[in-house]
Parts: C-alpha cells; sequence; structure tokens
C-alpha cells in the first residue's frame, strides 16, 4: 500500500465495524521512541541509529464511529497489515476523557486505561484531512 486514502482506510477499518457503524473520523499517527534513546543511537552512528529509531517507533490507524473508537497498530505507514487491534466504547470517556494537546504540528491523544492503554501522536501533514480528523476525535474523547 503506496498511500493511506479514504477508500484504502475504508478497506482497511471495514472488517472491524459492526453492524450499522460508520467511520466518522480517520487519522494515521505514531508513537516514537523517547528522545533519550534516539540521540544517543544517533551519536553512535546516523544509519544504524535511524534504523533503530524506525524499528522502535509504533504506527497507528486511528478511527470514530457513533460508538467506538478504534485505534489499529499497524506494521508501517506503506504497510497497512494489522499487528493489533484496540477499541473503546465512546461512553466509557465519559468518567475518564482522554488527555489531549494540540500544538502547531502535532495533536497528541492519551488514554490512560489500565488494560488498554494508547499514546500516539499525529502530524498535520501526513494528509489534508489528518490534523483536522485527529482534532476532532480529540475533541470527542476528552468531552465526552
Amino acid at each position: 500500500m503506496a498511500k493511506l486514502t479514504d477508500d484504502s482506510i475504508n478497506d482497511v477499518f471495514t472488517p472491524h465495524l459492526q453492524e450499522g457503524e460508520t467511520l466518522k473520523h480517520w487519522a494515521f499517527g505514531v508513537k516514537q521512541p523517547s528522545m533519550l534513546i534516539i540521540v544517543p543511537l544517533m551519536a553512535l552512528a546516523i544509519l544504524p541509529g535511524v534504523i533503530a529509531t524506525q524499528m522502535l517507533t509504533k504506527s497507528y490507524l486511528i478511527a470514530m464511529t457513533e460508538k467506538r473508537f478504534l485505534v489499529l497498530q499497524i506494521k508501517s505507514m506503506g504497510n497497512a497489515e494489522i499487528k493489533e487491534m484496540i477499541e473503546y466504547d465512546l461512553t466509557g470517556f465519559a468518567g475518564n476523557p482522554a488527555k489531549t494537546k494540540t500544538g502547531s504540528l502535532f495533536t497528541h491523544i492519551t488514554i490512560e486505561d489500565e488494560a488498554k492503554p494508547f499514546k500516539a501522536k499525529f502530524h498535520r501533514a501526513f494528509s489534508k484531512s489528518n490534523r483536522a480528523n485527529a482534532l476532532a476525535m480529540a475533541e470527542a474523547l476528552s468531552t465526552a
């Protein structure tokens, strides 16, 4: 898969939707290792540091439906093969809203759940709709 588009995203999420559900928003995000790990790796050697950082970075596709917030951990930006799926019922955010933060480049979403924790950042430049969708989901999850 070369570039994630609305059509290809629908193909990825459709098997995980319940009957009557439709995708409202979707976004691509990553969770990178700490800078305390990245900097020493890069200092040791640039190419091995880049490779190690790439291997330690987790890629996610997230989506929101009328009922649920879905998180798919995928292999990479170019390979949407699913490694893990986490789902959250939107009613669960009423008592424990997600923590969100929006900066000039990234929208951060953190869900503090003992059984299913999630944390990732979503870059505005990934696609034309990535920032708008990530912001819409962050707003819904933090005020549910």
